[in-house]
């Protein structure tokens, strides 16, 4: 039987309950905010935005799961294709702690000027681990190459501000779940 530590177990179901919660809040408020049923008229589509991003990941076996929080800018170079890097901190504990660098490319599958809009992303980059487990004080600490594919929807609360539950899988961390929030820097009027 293997081993299993309930703390880890634990987290890592609160963090799929935290991605899961923050979804459907998402969804709920987008309900609750109403916008104009012309909103996508006359819109531009997105050139730049500016997003908060929060969520929960887990790394390989066994299941050691990290919350989440980072910003990204994506930059359109077409009406549907951007690039987007993105710094985010992850943290299992004071003994494990992520520093993620990731360059994104994104496409918008769905018209970018309408409410909802579904996107594919993928992106590879460098996480600088920094740890030291078991708290004996030797440095484990390691770089490694990070890659992830995945996909999301935004879901536009006005003509500019946006919310985006993602999903990613990947190598380091394995699996990811994000609501992000964002807003247009330039476009979308």
């Amino acid at each position: 039987m293997p081993w299993t530590n309930p703390t880890i177990n634990s987290l890592t179901r609160m963090t799929r309950a935290l991605t899961y919660l923050a979804s459907a809040t998402a969804l709920i408020l987008s309900g609750f905010l109403t916008t104009p049923a012309q909103q996508s008229d006359g819109l531009t589509p997105p050139r730049v935005e500016a997003k908060l991003v929060l969520g929960g990941a887990s790394f390989a076996e066994p299941s050691i799961p990290h919350g989440i929080v980072g910003g990204a800018v994506r930059v359109y170079l077409t009406r549907r294709f951007s690039v987007e890097p993105e710094f985010l901190y992850m943290r299992h504990d004071r003994h494990d702690q992520d520093y993620f660098i990731e360059v994104n490319a994104a496409y918008d599958i769905t018209d970018p000027t309408k409410r909802f809009v579904v996107y594919g992303v993928a992106g590879a980059g460098n996480l600088r681990n920094r740890s030291d487990f078991g708290g004996d004080g030797i440095d484990t600490s390691f770089n490694t190459w990070t890659a992830s594919v995945g996909g999301g929807v935004k879901v536009f609360l006005t003509k500019r501000l946006f919310v985006a539950p993602e999903v990613r899988v990947g190598r380091e961390p394995d699996v990811r779940g994000t609501v992000s929030v964002g807003y247009v820097l330039v476009g979308r009027k």
